[in-house]
């Protein structure tokens, strides 16, 4: 799941519905999700990848030099 969550950050994808989507399709091509599972799995993905995005921010703040002059 860490790569999809790393390809989503590089591709600009933020926590929202659309990406919990995104995130689900791309689980589903490595993981069977039952049907009546998908919106279950889409609020946990979105779970995870809001606090994965939270610490990719971070960490691209504290790594910018322009972030760290106006910071």
């Amino acid at each position: 799941m860490n790569a999809i969550f790393q390809h989503a950050y590089k591709e600009g994808k933020i926590p929202d519905k659309e990406t919990a989507q995104y995130l689900v399709s791309q689980l589903g091509e490595v993981n069977y999700i039952p049907p009546n599972s998908v919106r279950e799995y889409e609020h946990a993905i979105l779970k995870h990848y809001e606090e994965y995005f939270a610490v990719m921010e971070k960490r691209r703040k504290e790594n910018d030099p322009a972030e760290k002059k106006n910071g």
